[in-house]
């Protein structure tokens, strides 16, 4: 962003990028640094629908199962240009649009401020967006945030409890009860319900970097899980988050891999971004 932005072309800027107005730096707002700004792949056209323009409410459909449709909120204070902030991203299984009310929700404390782009830093970096059908994603190096929304696979548990979600919100900076899913179902008996449940990504065994006979370096990527405890440890896919080595990248790095590129986070864990 540049030094004049406000906070109106901050906000603004977010929400085009998420709802499919803003495809090209051409159409970013005058306080957006469009000289070091970049747009790569194409919208996921049908995925995310803006429900409520003033709160800054979305629908998404799952990915790979339009059964499921679940909302997410983005909250911003009333900060002036640099010191304008989005404060909050919250998760939910439903929407009512007549009350603009969030039903059995979530959220997290995302504080992402704007900032100027740094030609001399050795990681030159400004606010990532991923959006793809399966997740939307987002990380703030100057901010230390990165955090969204990924689809889950279905299971026994989905398939028997038709209202339990199938998307999570994930702060993918934290190393442990990271992952939220606001509305699954809790298997205790005469005390079964639906409640909220968190807890950490999990995955088959540590990836290694290894390379090939022609010198060539392979990483390998592992898929990502959540699973809880109140279900009998019944396990989740998360769509689209990779597990990789330890330590193989910086935050924000990008890599290819047969021609789809990812973005790493912090956790050693890498965000499919197309």
């Amino acid at each position: 962003m540049l030094s004049t932005i406000t906070n109106a072309q901050f906000k603004a800027d977010i929400i085009g990028i998420i709802e499919g107005t803003i495809t090209s730096t051409a159409q970013l707002s005058a306080g957006a640094d469009t000289t070091n700004s970049s747009f790569t792949g194409s919208y996921p056209t049908g995925t995310y629908t803006k429900v409520n323009a003033t709160t800054n409410t979305f629908s998404k459909v799952h990915g790979t199962d339009a059964a499921y449709t679940h909302y997410f909120r983005l909250t911003f204070d009333a900060g002036v240009g640099l010191d304008a902030k989005w404060t909050n991203f919250a998760l939910a299984q439903g929407y009512t649009s007549g009350t603009d009310t969030l039903l059995n929700s979530s959220s997290l404390t995302c504080n992402v401020k704007p900032n100027t782009f740094i030609g001399s830093a050795a990681f030159p970096s400004g606010i990532n967006i991923v959006l793809t059908p399966k997740n939307i994603w987002f990380s703030s190096l100057t901010s230390g945030a990165t955090f969204g929304i990924f689809d889950l696979g279905a299971n026994g548990v989905t398939a028997t409890y038709a209202d339990n979600m199938r998307m999570c919100i994930m702060n993918t900076t934290a190393t442990s009860s990271n992952i939220v899913v606001p509305y699954v179902y809790s298997i205790d008996g005469p005390n079964s319900a639906y409640t909220s449940m968190t807890a950490t990504v999990t995955t088959l065994g540590n990836p290694t970097l290894k390379t090939n006979t022609a010198g060539s370096a392979l990483i390998i990527e592992n898929p990502a899980f959540v699973q809880f405890s109140q279900q009998g440890n019944q396990v989740y896919g998360i769509a689209n988050l990779l597990k990789i080595g330890t330590s193989l990248f910086a935050m924000d790095s990008i890599y290819n891999t047969a021609g789809v590129r990812r973005i790493v986070a912090p956790i050693d864990y890498a965000i499919v971004t197309e």
